[in-house]
């Protein structure tokens, strides 16, 4: 259980550190800023409680929040996320998988069920974010754009993390 549990820590931890103190310095074109924090809910194995994913989303958002300074939008948004990951992870898994207690990676996924979920997942939090932070419809192009882009760069900082965690795991 231990040796479980720590690793799943460990990366909740890297990912916070690698988003106040690098991630949140970077934007494309203005516009793309990863957020690959949301990676941590998206490792959760398939049997978690709803309510597990809420409050981690809750918790990680506030902790970003307040090491980001962005008022409330990344808890927000974990938490929505929080809620709605368990239902994305069933629609996207494999059939043969739903019936027995896994973690979503490219291995029990494939890379492409993965991806879907990971991008699903991704776009509704960035969507959520950026409409709680600018709290307006004045600019909707500028809006896309960013979620857009935001979550293309994220789910690519995702797919290298996912890859590294499976090589890392096989070796």
């Amino acid at each position: 259980m231990f040796n479980v549990i720590l690793p799943r820590i460990l990366w909740i931890l890297g990912l916070i550190l690698a988003q106040t103190l690098v991630f949140n310095h970077i934007h494309l074109i203005g516009y793309a800023t990863p957020m690959p924090y949301v990676y941590a809910l998206i490792m959760l194995p398939h049997g978690t409680s709803r309510w597990i994913y809420v409050v981690l989303g809750f918790a990680l958002g506030l902790v970003v929040d307040t090491l980001s300074n962005t008022v409330g939008a990344a808890a927000g948004a974990l938490t929505l996320v929080g809620l709605v990951t368990p239902l994305l992870l069933r629609a996207f898994a494999p059939d043969d998988k739903l019936e027995e207690e896994f973690t979503p990676s490219i291995r029990t996924m494939q890379w492409s069920g993965f991806l879907k979920f990971a991008i699903a997942v991704t776009f509704i939090h960035t969507m959520v974010f950026f409409l709680l932070e600018t709290f307006s419809l004045f600019d909707p192009l500028r809006l896309l754009i960013e979620v857009v882009s935001s979550t293309a760069l994220t789910v690519i900082f995702m797919a290298t993390f996912e890859k590294l965690r499976n090589t890392s795991r096989s070796a």
